[in-house]
């Protein structure tokens, strides 16, 4: 915190901001966030924050009491990478403000609204003889009721909705004797949070509070001296983690969870040192404490890639003694096949990062490090600060609960292009051998044999489309941020053109890998979202596309297509993109952004290497 200080005393802003959010994922009491807040408001008023990818306009409503929560929110908001405009309503007046088409809250528009809710707020508890059926009669009532108020917020604002869960009641006049009474307070919230889960539509993410609260204790994380006197839904010891959760829940709808965990290998994913214990000598699988400890961390890393995440190795390793555990140990729960990349070498730790974030085309604040050595990550911390380093414990048993708590890889849904992810790049090295082996980068495209699917947007890619859309930042003309719901009222705008693309060719599907959104004003069509995915650059999937945009633009009557390109420092790989397609300047915009425009007559089809087919 004095280093801090002494940062923004020297007025070295930009290492101030570093260190701010270094802090801020870190930062453990709630005088210490206090102290942050105070510093992040200091710093804001005189410097913006380096490298926010869009403002995120929050709502706080609820029944409980708001007012400790606009601070931290906007700190933590911030560490996910995003600028925060947090506005919170009175005690208790959420249904007023949600139902009121001129209330505070619906004029101010929120993309997001945290919807806070306790046990207090329940509108009906079933009566203590009520049998499991009037038990489930009212479970129903009572989620339909909170479910009904975000659709109304939803339709007020088409904003998406952080639905708290209701934690458990800290006492128990039943006893033991409550876990047989379906009536039982506890046993009922119960059954509204599973009800709640299950029919929360889309735009609706449920705060898991009843879990978080099971995890710090429900009677630390409630304390009924705060709520008689200030309606505070959550002790202070526990504020943070309440934030910190909330917080990597909105940058995850934004498209600010990393995608790829990338690993050191001795002390890591197993005890020992292979290159100076061998094989044999190292530590993991079952019948050892430690090498159980190692075993259950790489069962959880192997949860995060079946969900999505990529895997990358980098460790400071001859490379046949790193690949040694994989080949030969049948209790190595993670395989060669596994990881995306696999780097072992003796160069630094962040050289190797930097060329696994290119190999995969990715950023590097996408990336997540973790080494048992502290050494290692501070030099990780201090040459690429982007990435995101986990500070383990000196005990490999605390290691899923560590990278678990740090929330790096949040999500709000799971489409099938994440689970296929890892076998995509896998395919995707394959490709690049084939091209760095042709003659020629025609013959190349012509030999992967790519077949493409155009729809316009679709309710099941409705999901991919929106993580595409926040995502992605290489091919991307305008960066425009979008949520699901406004994604979503595009989509059914009838002056909107919606076009994406799904892709598959010789060595399997790449699936749905660009986006593109126009709207029709008179005769004109004005392109807002154009952006594909870095893993099909450079396959002519854009002349295609162009192609299909002209023909639907003819059948509405479009005589003219714009398009904006707008520079960011991650962009520029598009910036001729329109000119070499055939548009011409239209002039400058006051943020810097050129303009273009394609007049439709007199336009000639394009010839990129790619079939088009109804289904593949």
């Amino acid at each position: 915190m004095q280093a801090l200080k002494a940062l923004i005393k020297s007025e070295d802003y930009e290492l101030a901001w570093q260190r701010l959010m270094t802090l801020a994922d870190s930062v453990g009491d709630y005088p210490s966030l206090t102290g942050l807040c105070r510093l992040r408001k200091k710093l804001g008023k005189i410097s913006q924050r380096p490298g926010l990818r869009r403002v995120v306009r929050l709502a706080v409503l609820g029944g409980a009491s708001t007012e400790l929560l606009e601070g931290p929110l906007q700190l933590f908001i911030e560490s996910q990478g995003l600028d925060a405009i947090v506005q919170c309503s009175e005690y208790n007046t959420f249904v007023q403000e949600i139902l009121d088409p001129a209330s505070d809250t619906v004029s101010f528009k929120p993309d997001v609204a945290l919807l806070m809710t306790t046990a207090a707020n329940i509108p009906r508890w079933p009566g203590l003889g009520d049998d499991l059926d009037g038990v489930n009669r009212t479970a129903v009532d009572v989620s339909d009721y909170w479910l009904d108020l975000c659709e109304r917020l939803h339709k007020q604002t088409n904003c998406e909705v952080i639905l708290d869960n209701f934690h458990a009641i800290p006492t128990r006049p039943l006893g033991n004797l409550a876990v047989k009474t379906p009536s039982e307070p506890n046993n009922f919230l119960a059954r509204v949070n599973l009800r709640l889960g299950e029919n929360a539509p889309a735009y609706v993410h449920v705060n898991d509070v009843a879990q978080l609260a099971c995890q710090y204790g429900v009677r630390n994380w409630f304390d009924a001296r705060f709520w008689f006197h200030a309606k505070q839904p959550v002790s202070f010891s526990c504020l943070i983690p309440y934030v910190r959760n909330t917080a990597r829940m909105i940058g995850a709808l934004l498209g600010c969870a990393a995608k790829c965990l990338v690993l050191d290998l001795d002390n890591t994913l197993w005890g020992g040192v292979v290159g100076d214990d061998g094989v044999e000598g190292i530590r993991i699988g079952d019948g050892d404490a430690v090498g159980e400890a190692f075993k259950a961390f790489q069962e959880y890393v192997l949860n995060l890639k079946q969900r999505g995440v990529m895997l990358a190795v980098c460790s400071k390793n001859d490379e046949v003694h790193a690949l040694g555990p994989f080949q030969e140990l049948s209790d190595m729960v993670l395989k060669r096949d596994d990881f995306v990349a696999f780097v072992a070498n003796w160069e630094p730790k962040p050289d190797n990062i930097a060329a696994i974030a290119a190999q995969l085309n990715i950023g590097l604040n996408a990336i997540v490090f973790v080494d048992d050595n502290p050494a290692e990550r501070e030099h990780v911390r201090q040459r690429l600060p982007e990435v995101r380093v986990v500070e383990l414990s000196d005990d490999p048993a605390d290691y899923p609960r560590i990278l678990d708590d740090a929330g790096y890889f949040e999500v709000m849904s799971i489409s099938a292009e994440d689970q296929a992810r890892t076998r995509q790049y896998q395919q995707n090295a394959a490709r690049v051998r084939l091209q760095e082996s042709a003659g020629d980068y025609q013959d190349y495209l012509k030999s992967l044999d790519q077949r493409a699917v155009i729809r316009p947007f679709e309710k099941n890619h409705l999901e991919r489309i929106t993580q595409l859309i926040n995502k992605s930042n290489q091919f991307n003309l305008t960066t425009l941020r979008l949520s699901r719901s406004q994604v979503e009222a595009m989509m059914t705008d009838e002056d909107y053109v919606t076009v994406c693309v799904r892709l598959a060719d010789r060595f399997g599907d790449n699936g749905l890998i660009s986006v593109v959104a126009g709207k029709q004003v008179d005769n004109v069509l004005h392109i807002e979202l154009w952006l594909m995915s870095c893993r099909v650059l450079k396959r002519n999937v854009e002349m295609l596309l162009l192609n299909h945009l002209v023909d639907i633009s003819s059948r509405r009557g479009v005589a003219n297509i714009q398009g904006i390109y707008r520079p960011t420092p991650k962009n520029g790989l598009v910036k001729r993109l329109y000119p070499t397609l055939g548009f011409q300047e239209a002039g400058d915009m006051p943020d810097g952004a050129k303009k273009y425009s394609l007049k439709l007559d007199g336009f000639s089809p394009l010839s990129p290497p790619i079939m088009v087919v109804d289904e593949y």
